[in-house]
C-alpha cells in the first residue's frame, strides 16, 4: 500500500464518521422532537388521562417530565407500561401534587347516584 492510499482510505473513513455521526444527531433530535409520541407506547390509558390533567394544571413541568421519560425510554431504562399511580409519584415527589376530580357514587337498588343526589334524595323522603 502506498502511502497517498493509505491517506485517502483514513480521510475516508473520517469522513464516513462524520456521516454516521450527523445522521445518529438527525434520528435523536427526531424522535424527541414529540416526546410523547415516543412516550406514548408506554403509558397505561389512565396514566394518559392523569398526564392530560397534570398538563392542565402544570403545563410546563409536564413538558419536562415526558421529554425526561421520553429520553429514558429511548436509552432503554423504561421497558414495562407505567401506570397512573406511578406518574402521580412523580408528580408528589417533585412537590407538585396532581388534584384529580373525584365523585362519589352511591349505588342503590341498581340504580347509581351521585352522593349530592343521594342526600337530596334522602332529605326530601324525609320531609
Amino acid at each position: 500500500m502506498s502511502e497517498e492510499e493509505l491517506i485517502k482510505m483514513r480521510k475516508l473513513l473520517e469522513l464516513q464518521k462524520q456521516l454516521m455521526a450527523k445522521r445518529a444527531k438527525k434520528e435523536s433530535s427526531k424522535s424527541l422532537e414529540d416526546p410523547f409520541k415516543v412516550l406514548s407506547p408506554y403509558l397505561e390509558e389512565k396514566a394518559k388521562e392523569v398526564l392530560e390533567i397534570a398538563s392542565h394544571q402544570y403545563p410546563k413541568l409536564t413538558k419536562y417530565v415526558v421529554k425526561e421519560l421520553a429520553r429514558l425510554v429511548l436509552a432503554g431504562k423504561i421497558k414495562e407500561k407505567i401506570n397512573a399511580y406511578t406518574i402521580l409519584l412523580i408528580y408528589e415527589e417533585l412537590g407538585y401534587p396532581i388534584r384529580l376530580p373525584t365523585r362519589i357514587v352511591v349505588k342503590r337498588k341498581g340504580k347509581t347516584f351521585t352522593l349530592s343526589q343521594y342526600l337530596k334524595k334522602r332529605l326530601e323522603g324525609e320531609d
